[in-house]
């Protein structure tokens, strides 16, 4: 019986590109075109310290590998005539399974659509509620109590329902100024949207503002694959609009896993009513005034600001510059280069995060939008921030041991504040 593998040996791990790790009794040994690796000559040695001093030759050598990353390492082709055929035969067999896994997809698509139909009607009776148009119906008025109610211990239930008649004794004394109240719920999708991590990190106080007159966020499909996220404005002294969007949009084919691809999104313009209104921008004046005329001019500069509302104008994808020559981008300067991808990594990071905002509020603010004003989806559904709760209270644990001798009013010092 061979030797129990141990965890982290890296000398028993699989190697790279389908390449066994092991020839050790296989017919594979028995191929001649295997070649062995030799040891380290004098002249590798030499080599190398060739390309040490010659920064230039190594890294167009680096590039060169770096090109080979993820090609066929010509392992299949070394295989016997009969093998190979075996090997086209599985390919072939996966191509129908991929086949029906794309059917798979668009029929699930279809029936998300589907469904969204009938979620619509209840979707607009939730925004009336909101909006003040219409009052909840008695029934479902008892059965969200009832809800409230269920999770609740014995002691809560029954503070909750003598609070309930006090409430009830209240409303009929007040039934006569009912009509100069607050209609509907005011905040409720600026609520919802603080409540909901991700995109409260983007919500500035300006925004607050702004979002106190958003009455609706609904979505749409669209005839490509994708979805339209459509938010919903009262008339209000910021801007023009009375709906702001924002398209995103999958690939025509679908990716390796069988999953539809994110391609790119495209937001609309905001008619801002002026630039003191504008939450996307800074406005800083200054004056200055001439030494012969002793004339004054205001100068006007505009920087740009954080915002929720740059979620409407969305990055760009990289294209790829095809007439760039070879030649070119070998003369490009190492500093460029760093500069390039510092670029792209930076652009790569908004797109991801873009599309995490999209999704999040398509897939878990809308249908749940009550739960994220009240505050009751908060914490649940999330498996990798309960990990990194978990984490935080073992790295915790481990400081409380090793700071046994730093001050005690160190340690209250309060956490970094963040935006409500």
């Amino acid at each position: 019986m061979s030797e129990p593998r141990k965890a982290g040996d890296i000398r028993k791990a699989p190697t790279p590109q389908n390449t066994p790790s092991s020839m050790a009794n296989s017919y594979l040994s028995k191929i001649s075109t295997i070649n062995k690796i030799g040891t380290i000559s004098e002249e590798d040695s030499k080599l190398g310290k060739e390309l040490a001093n010659n920064p230039a030759l190594l890294s167009m050598i680096q590039g060169k590998l770096g090109s080979l990353i993820g090609q066929q390492s010509g392992y299949v082709d070394g295989l016997p005539k009969k093998v190979k055929n075996r090997v086209y035969g599985l390919k072939a067999i996966q191509s129908k399974q991929m086949k029906l896994e794309a059917e798979f997809q668009k029929q699930l698509l279809e029936l998300e659509k589907s469904f969204f139909k009938k979620y619509e009607p209840l979707y607009e009776r939730r925004s009336e509620i909101i909006n003040g148009v219409t009052e909840p119906t008695a029934s479902e008025i008892e059965e969200g109590e009832a809800l409230e109610l269920e999770d609740e211990d014995e002691e809560i239930k029954e503070k909750i329902t003598e609070e309930k008649d006090d409430e009830e004794e209240e409303e009929e004394e007040e039934e006569e100024d009912d009509d100069e109240e607050d209609k509907g719920i005011p905040n409720f999708w600026l609520t919802a949207l603080e409540n909901l991590t991700s995109v409260s990190d983007t919500i500035t106080d300006r925004d607050c503002e702004v979002l106190e007159y958003l009455k609706n966020i609904k979505m749409e499909y669209l005839e490509t694959p994708g979805f339209k996220l459509i938010f919903e404005f009262s008339s209000n002294p910021f801007f023009e609009n009375k709906v702001l969007t924002k398209s995103y949009y999958y690939q025509a084919e679908l990716g390796y896993s069988g999953d539809f691809v994110y391609d790119h999104a495209k937001g609309c313009v905001i008619e801002w009513k002026s630039k003191e209104f504008n939450v996307t921008i800074n406005v800083e004046r200054r004056k200055q005034r001439k030494k012969n005329t002793m004339q004054t001019r205001t100068i006007e500069k505009l920087t740009p600001a954080e915002s929720f509302f740059n979620f409407f104008d969305p990055p760009k994808p990289p294209k790829n510059d095809i007439d760039e020559d070879d030649e070119e981008k070998e003369e490009k300067d190492e500093d460029d280069e760093d500069e390039d991808e510092d670029e792209e990594a930076d652009l790569a990071e908004r797109l991801e995060l873009d599309y995490q905002l999209g999704e999040e509020i398509k897939d878990r603010l809308i249908p749940r939008a009550i739960d994220w004003f009240t505050g009751d989806a908060v914490g649940l559904g999330y498996e990798d921030y309960e990990e990194f709760e978990e984490s935080e209270e073992e790295d915790e644990d481990e400081e409380d041991d090793d700071d046994e001798g730093v001050d005690e009013e160190e340690k209250k010092q309060p956490p970094e504040c963040k935006q409500q």
